[in-house]
């Protein structure tokens, strides 16, 4: 697992770093690679019971990657201000540490297939069920079991602290 954050003011409590998570429309995986490289690929994801939860063509990189070491990582920004003049940026960002695994129970894939396309689909609920029926014999479902989760935010703002 991952060291302690060495910035420990700057960590931010639990429960912003899992607001983040949810409210983030993108994130970035972070696998280790099936060539001694390391591998990190940006995806759209859902944030459902305490998961993590991305679509995925059903063979590909990514896939053999988790398939030889589900140990991943995934980082959402949660927001970031470029000061210039200061020589600084002005962030949240939180990185989830834990286990993937491709599911395979067909059940278990369509209901977590329907709430990711639910969570970037609103409005359009009537549509959702017939675009699984077309798609979901070609998508992957990989849900990501969180172990450690962990925020940070810029010195900048730690309450209490001069900008």
């Amino acid at each position: 697992m991952s060291p302690a954050m060495r910035r420990r003011k700057q960590e931010l409590p639990p429960e912003d770093a899992v607001r983040i998570i949810e409210e983030g429309e993108w994130g970035v995986l972070g696998t280790a690679g099936t060539d001694g490289f390391p591998y990190a690929v940006p995806l759209s994801y859902a944030w459902i019971d305490g998961r993590i939860v991305f679509h995925s063509a059903p063979a590909g990189h990514k896939l053999d990657a988790l398939r030889a070491d589900a140990r991943v990582s995934f980082a959402v920004v949660g927001s970031n201000e470029v000061r210039p003049e200061e020589y600084t940026n002005v962030f949240t960002s939180a990185i989830a540490f834990g286990t993937a695994r491709i599911v395979e129970d067909e059940a278990e894939k369509r209901a977590l297939c329907r709430a990711f396309a639910l969570r970037y689909c609103a409005g359009l609920e009537a549509g959702v069920d017939e675009e699984i029926d077309k798609l979901i014999g070609r998508t992957a479902i990989v849900v990501i079991d969180v172990e450690r989760l962990t925020g940070k935010r810029a010195i900048e703002l730690v309450p209490g602290k001069e900008a």
